[in-house]
């Protein structure tokens, strides 16, 4: 008997594992259509996602946002973050162990796009997908002391603008995440735009422009290369007789010299760009100079030692034979050597010479202490008109003063405190283009 049922079950069996083979398991794909897709997970995308920090050309920390990986040495982040930076740093998400970004390969200004190529290689990357459903709520991830935690923003509706495609968030999210569906596709990166009407509005650009900048890639260049990149149309120097300075104590009319073009030209864009108005004259040196163009004066509360923070890049000096400080000269700014190796000049920061007059024996000893030899024109306009000769050919001199050096004068006279900026505030409003 016992035999028997042995006989039985094991017929059973093979009768079972025939069914399964011809007819059962409809649970089981059988084709690699109806395999399910895997299109990430929080703990992957995490991986994928790095906090980005911006430095000046003094090592001064600038701006700090997010960004993640698109590919195993690349990451996208909004232009707007590292533009005008002269060096990027980012680190893994939740983490503080920072590694250097080499340059960029590509960007979009319409886009508001940057890739970065990075050094630590990172296969974690996202890769942008399109929705497979209606999409109503995207999801980006944080993780605040090593905590993973999910944020979410329902999509008003999807708009297209400037060929590009965004979905129009009703909620915030951080600019420069990763923006993700609910089956954990990438959808594109959290930005923020001005619409028409000049209001501002939360959105998530497609993950499609993404792609294309992947696909367009060149060569990795410097990052601060991207400060002077611009849609803006900037007017001609040709087109341009000089520029008014309007201060809080009077207008100030100059010109700057065609021999020093990259200044000329630097100072058009910067003046265009609106980049001097309500900043301080935050540097007086009593009888001697006025100093300006820092923008970390435009905020700056009272007490506050400022005059740091220029546009983020510097210039390479160039000392022109003729151009000298002498009374009414504009030159260019720059920090002492041991904080500016490369000894260039700050792109934005420069000052007015009011200076006073140098007798021979003077102008003989600057000769000795300096290794300089003072021109005849020179020794006549140091003892006649007055100047600052000890600067000459440390400082580039780029334009001179064509009106206003009684507001110079004033301005050079009144009280400082530390720092040497004036007690109270001196404000330029603006400056204003004079055209020919």
């Amino acid at each position: 008997m016992y035999r028997r049922i042995k006989t039985y079950l094991y017929l059973l069996l093979i009768i079972i594992a025939s069914s399964c083979r011809s007819g059962g398991g409809e649970s089981q794909p059988t084709t690699e259509a109806e395999k399910p897709v895997s299109r990430g997970s929080f703990s992957y995308n995490i991986g994928a996602m790095v906090d980005i920090h911006t430095f000046d050309h003094y090592t001064r920390n600038m701006q700090r946002g997010f960004g993640f990986y698109v590919g195993p040495h690349t990451i996208v982040t909004n232009l707007d973050l590292v533009q005008g930076a002269y060096r990027v740093r980012f680190a893994p998400t939740g983490t503080q162990q920072f590694f250097n970004v080499n340059g960029y390969t590509a960007y979009s200004l319409e886009k508001n796009l940057v890739l970065l190529n990075v050094q630590r290689t990172n296969n974690n990357y996202l890769e942008a997908v399109d929705p497979i459903s209606q999409t109503d709520t995207l999801y980006t991830l944080l993780r605040p002391q090593s905590q993973l935690m999910v944020q979410r923003a329902a999509v008003n509706k999807t708009s297209a603008k400037d060929s590009a495609e965004y979905f129009i968030l009703h909620a915030g999210l951080d600019n420069g995440r990763p923006a993700f569906f609910d089956d954990h596709g990438l959808a594109g990166i959290v930005q923020t735009i001005t619409e028409d009407d000049d209001t501002k509005q939360q959105v998530v650009l497609r993950g499609s422009s993404i792609n294309k900048m992947l696909a367009d890639q060149h060569e990795s260049r410097p990052v601060i290369d991207l400060s002077r990149k611009s849609n803006r149309v900037y007017p001609s120097h040709t087109t341009i007789r000089g520029f008014r300075i309007v201060t809080d104590m009077g207008n100030i009319e100059i010109k700057l010299y065609d021999e020093t073009p990259n200044y000329r030209d630097n100072f058009i864009r910067l003046v265009t760009d609106q980049y001097y108005d309500n900043l301080l004259i935050h540097r007086v040196l009593r009888g001697f100079l006025i100093q300006t163009g820092a923008a970390d004066t435009r905020e700056a509360t009272a007490g506050e030692v400022v005059g740091w923070q220029g546009p983020g890049y510097t210039i390479p000096m160039d000392i022109v034979p003729g151009k000298f400080h002498k009374r009414g000269a504009i030159a260019a700014s720059k920090l002492p050597h041991a904080s500016n190796p490369r000894d260039e000049s700050d792109g934005s920061q420069f000052y007015i010479v009011a200076g006073r007059r140098f007798g021979e024996t003077e102008l003989n000893e600057l000769e000795m202490r300096y290794g300089i030899t003072y021109t005849e024109e020179q020794r006549h306009i140091y003892g006649t008109i007055g100047g600052a000769p000890h600067l000459d050919n440390q400082y580039t001199v780029f334009g001179e003063v064509t009106s206003g050096m009684d507001v110079v004068d004033k301005i050079s006279l009144v009280e400082t405190r530390r720092g040497d900026r004036p007690k109270e505030d001196i404000w330029m409003k603006r400056i204003e283009i004079i055209y020919r």
